[in-house]
């Protein structure tokens, strides 16, 4: 851990060099407008304060993107607290009390009404083809719940266009019921169970990809992070991030991608699980990825970002081999080097095993030795 602090510590005085260099070489290019979405309907992290900032700031240091921001409006009356009932309180006192309550939820609940029409007449507005023409692109800025977006498939035709669609941490909560947004972002929120207390490990798939490039190849990090339901589709992305199963808890059978790219239409999408925490934004090596991740979405710059799903196979296999050598005592670093020198053999012969993978996320914990042994049995085989 000293050395992985020295080394933060060195990376952290090269990203403010790498800003100032990205800033020089924005300077003979207009900076990209791009829409910041911070509006949630769901669950809010108390980071978007810390992000907004964050964003506009290195937007204006690097030269590289001006930011308008679509925030919550305010005013949004805060739910009633139901009543509990106390020693001693008699039935009528309590129906009065369940009276008084119910009318202020009704009260609230028109309030809200009114509120929420609001914001749907804000999005109609912004999300209209006049305003988005005059965008570069979008951040959706830890958003979550169904967005009152007028139109989603033509905001989605509009990103395929040739727009950048950036997304950090709950991008992916947003829109659960999309499968076109899920299929454009990459993937849905589906828990979390690496907390945001937790320091957890992380892989980088490509070390010289310039959106990961500021990462050490193995490293670990205080954040929450996300996996994702069965919607997710690793033929099309190209994940250079990825969570460490080996060496985080708890082990879940199965791959969990952290940043990735992809080319959508003529447009380009970036996103990145971090950022719960408040201290993920204030991290200069995370400011690092996020601004060369925005100026590869925005097409100031090409790098590879043809789907890989040899990798993300290999990581997946890798992954159900740490949690089956935890469940049932085996070696897991004699497995993972058998498991290596295969995919060295064949790239795809971890492909080949993904659909045993994939039946593990249907099964509880208490039931996986089976399945949990099929796997090892093909790992093993000569």
């Amino acid at each position: 851990m000293r050395g992985l602090r020295w080394f933060l510590a060195a990376v952290s005085m090269a990203v403010v060099a790498v800003l100032g260099g990205v800033a020089a070489r924005a300077e003979n290019e207009k900076p990209a407008r791009l829409l910041v979405v911070s509006v949630t309907t769901g669950f809010r992290h108390a980071s978007i304060g810390t992000a907004e900032p964050v964003l506009e700031e290195l937007g204006r240091s690097t030269g590289l993107f001006h930011c308008d921001f679509l925030r919550m409006p305010p005013g949004r009356p805060p739910q009633p607290k139901a009543p509990t009932r106390g020693q001693g309180v008699s039935d009528d006192d309590w129906q009065k009390q369940e009276a008084a309550f119910q009318a202020e939820q009704e009260k609230v609940r028109r309030e809200d009404e009114a509120w929420q029409a609001g914001l749907k007449e804000q999005f109609a507005k912004v999300f209209s083809a006049e305003s988005l023409r005059d965008f570069d692109g979008v951040i959706f800025l830890s958003t979550t719940g169904e967005l009152p977006v007028p139109n989603l498939t033509a905001f989605l035709d509009w990103i395929k266009s040739g727009k950048a669609f950036i997304g950090f941490h709950a991008a992916t909560d947003t829109f659960k019921s999309s499968d076109a947004y899920c299929e454009m972002i990459g993937g849905h929120f589906a828990g979390h169970p690496w907390g945001s207390g937790g320091e957890h490990a992380f892989v980088v798939h490509e070390p010289a990809h310039r959106v990961a490039a500021m990462f050490p190849e193995q490293f670990r990090w205080q954040d929450e992070i996300y996996q994702y339901d069965m919607r997710y589709k690793p033929e099309n992305l190209r994940v250079l991030v990825s969570l460490d199963m080996q060496a985080s808890n708890p082990k879940e059978p199965w791959h969990v991608p952290v940043s990735w790219v992809r080319e959508y239409g003529k447009g380009r999408v970036f996103s990145a699980n971090f950022g719960h925490n408040d201290a993920t934004w204030k991290e200069p090596m995370f400011q690092k990825h996020m601004v060369e991740g925005i100026a590869w979405a925005l097409g100031r710059f090409d790098a590879a970002a043809a789907p890989n799903p040899n990798v993300q196979a290999a990581e997946y296999l890798r992954s159900v081999i740490a949690a089956a050598a935890a469940a049932g005592g085996m070696d897991a670093d004699a497995l993972r080097a058998k498991a290596d020198a295969k995919i060295a053999n064949d790239a795809s012969w971890a492909v080949g095993l993904r659909p045993m993978l994939l039946v593990l996320r249907e099964m509880k914990p208490e039931d996986r030795a089976a399945a949990y042994a099929k796997v090892v049995a093909e790992v093993e085989k000569p």
